[in-house]
């Protein structure tokens, strides 16, 4: 290379060490104006938030905490870990919402200062301030708020603090959890959750209308049916005991698994008649049992598994009772449980659906279905004349020595084929309720056009008839009488399907699928 090829060269690598140097200078130089203005900035805001820290309050030393505002006045002291009302000690107080205010005023901080010494205190509405609030520690510090309009777009109240003249704008958060009312400040009672599973027996009782009852009845004494669909029993609004759809009745307790009370109006009211509960509109009861498990001190061993047993389930048997009385105007009613005086509200949406139970909508549809492994005889009159099937039941002995149970079965004293006899049987017992009476019908002097019996003896031995009637009405429809004569009537069924069943008995073949 030449002498005058190798200086430019270096010239040129000169220069661009030189450039980097600037180029490495500027950079440094700008990112530490921008460091030196966010330190800054930093410490500005930092300055800023500690001044708009007015005071602090330490929750653990807090003895008294009072507030009133258009809804209440209420002066609370500290009683131990709880807080309590200073002029009705007895009264329950919600724990709950006193930590809320006491979470607020921990630490007072405001948005900004609105006047640093105002004179026209009516200009932000605390002349007469909406909501006060003044809090003292065991040490002798203290707090004083008072709140007046809310700041124009919503965005704090304006508020005095303590004692130093100035306005300030504080969050809204502190002028919405202090506008409890005096109700709201009245712990309410959890009420009962409930396994639906588990409830046994409804009963409810209407001032003004039907009452209702359901009862679990798992050994179906009623009419001994076949099937664990058939448990419950509506008892009440009819005379008689009617079968329930256990499918319906699953759906129906699920109205009854929550009593959730919204508020407490009166803890121990002295006056129940101005919530209408001296004379309740209604009342409902609900029985059930409250399953537990316990680990046994020690092992038992299963007697016919082998197994070994370290726990046990038990129950104990609940019941859980309330007093329904007046509307409070906003979609509640007022209501009391058993044994208490104080007075809670509930939606009446929920109310409602607890006390309204159609009792047709969930009955079974079959008017007797008895197992016919619990028939000996069935008496039938079909227009006046006479008709009999029975079936005699003869223990023997089997080619290995065992006893079993051998059937015979007869229609009008004669013997007859078990298929034919069940055929016919299974037609019978399909009868079934068609529709509800809206109002009394008169049935003296109507005589049945059939009328089946049924004798049947229970697992215990009890002997036991369950007799239906069907009195001619129209062409659509026969009257069901169930029971005595004199009982009452409340439901219709389907002509044809009755007349069906008339027609299978006095013809006693095999029915055609």
């Amino acid at each position: 290379m030449s002498k005058r090829k190798r200086k430019n060269a270096i010239t040129l690598i000169s220069l661009l060490l030189t450039l980097v140097v600037l180029i490495g200078f500027y950079l440094w130089y700008v990112n530490k104006d921008k460091a030196s203005d966010h330190t800054k900035n930093a410490k500005e805001t930092e300055q800023e938030e500690k001044e708009l820290v007015l005071t602090t309050m330490d929750p653990d030393k807090l003895t008294s905490l009072h507030m009133v505002n258009a809804e209440a006045d209420l002066q609370l002291v500290k009683d131990g870990d709880t807080w309590k009302s200073e002029t009705d000690p007895n009264r329950p107080i919600n724990q709950t919402y006193v930590n809320n205010m006491i979470n607020l005023i921990d630490e007072i901080k405001a948005e900004r200062i609105i006047n640093e010494s105002v004179e026209n205190l009516e200009e932000y509405g605390l002349k007469d301030p909406d909501i006060y609030v003044s809090a003292e520690q065991a040490d002798g510090k203290s707090l004083t708020l008072q709140f007046g309009i809310e700041a124009i777009g919503g965005k704090g109240y304006y508020a005095l603090v303590n004692q130093d003249n100035k306005v300030y704008l504080l969050n809204t958060s502190y002028g919405v959890g202090f506008n409890y009312s005096d109700i709201e400040m009245t712990a309410v009672e959890p009420g009962p959750t409930i396994n639906t599973e588990h409830i046994h027996h409804i009963v409810i009782e209407n001032r003004d209308g039907n009452d209702f009852e359901l009862l679990y009845d798992p050994e179906n004494k009623l009419d001994y049916t076949p099937s664990d669909m058939f448990s419950w029993v509506i008892l009440k609004p009819y005379e008689e005991g009617y079968l329930a759809d256990g499918s319906k009745v699953s759906e129906l307790l699920g109205n009854y698994g929550s009593f959730q009370y919204n508020t407490c109006v009166d803890y121990q009211s002295e006056e129940l008649g101005k919530y209408g509960l001296e004379d309740p509109v209604a009342s409902l009861y609900v029985g059930y049992y409250e399953y537990y498990t316990q680990t046994l001190d020690k092992p038992e061993t299963d007697e016919k598994t082998g197994e070994e047993i370290t726990e046990k389930t038990y129950y104990d048997t609940k019941e859980y009772k309330i007093y329904v009385g007046n509307s409070d105007g906003n979609g509640n009613y007022y209501v009391r449980k058993e044994g208490s005086n104080a007075v809670y509200t509930m939606k009446a949406t929920e109310v409602d659906k607890m006390l309204h139970v159609d009792a047709f909508s969930i009955m079974s549809s079959f008017i007797i279905l008895p197992n016919i492994e619990t028939v000996n005889r069935i008496d039938i009159e079909i227009d006046g004349i006479p008709y009999t099937m029975e079936i005699e039941r003869i223990k023997e002995k089997n080619e290995d020595g065992e006893e079993e149970t051998k059937s015979i079965y007869y229609y009008n004293g004669r013997e007859v084929e078990e298929d034919i006899f069940k055929d016919v049987y299974q037609v019978m017992i399909a009868a079934a309720y068609d529709a509800e009476m809206k109002e009394e019908i008169n049935a003296e002097g109507i005589k049945p056009f059939l009328t089946i019996s049924y004798h049947i003896v229970g697992n215990n031995g009890e002997a036991k008839v369950l007799t239906a009637s069907y009195l001619p009405y129209d062409d659509s429809f026969y009257l069901i009488r169930k029971g005595e004569e004199d009982s009452i009537l409340h439901f219709f069924a389907d002509k044809r399907k009755i007349d069906k069943i008339a027609n299978a008995i006095k013809e006693f073949k095999a029915i055609e699928n």
